[in-house]
């Protein structure tokens, strides 16, 4: 069975996302610009994984509650994605070389070789080569 996954993040900026991830290796996926030419919801990827990135509208009245409440929590808050590939150490060096705020520097671990950054609204975001899985 084949699965694919992608994960949504509520930001307050998707321009600003977009060109983080890009910083990283990620391309632009898909795109939807709002009345003010700013990104409202875009897709970046590298490989197969996907990360979708939502604007969260600065007036909440007349939305839902329940989504009003889901997106006044604080962004990033024990969020971490991980990113399974195999050229960990190449985005790494694009991440110091983009001043990306290294969370935990690239070491072996027992699961694998990893890193982890923080993205402009706190989402721990780990890129991970796991052991035995790239050889």
């Amino acid at each position: 069975m084949k699965a694919e996954m992608s994960v949504m993040l509520n930001v307050k900026d998707v321009d600003r996302s977009v060109k983080f991830y890009q910083s990283l290796g990620f391309d632009i996926r898909w795109e939807t610009k709002g009345e003010d030419d700013h990104l409202d919801y875009a897709g970046v990827g590298i490989g197969d994984a996907v990360i979708a990135l939502g604007r969260i509208p600065k007036n909440l009245r007349g939305m839902a509650k329940d989504y009003a409440d889901w997106v006044s929590t604080p962004l990033g808050a024990g969020v971490m994605v991980t990113v399974e590939l195999d050229g960990v150490e190449e985005i790494y060096d694009l991440a110091k070389k983009s001043r990306a705020p290294i969370d935990s520097p690239l070491s072996e671990r027992l699961y694998g070789t990893a890193f982890m950054v923080n993205d402009p609204d706190g989402y721990v975001i780990r890129f991970l080569r796991p052991k035995g899985v790239y050889a």
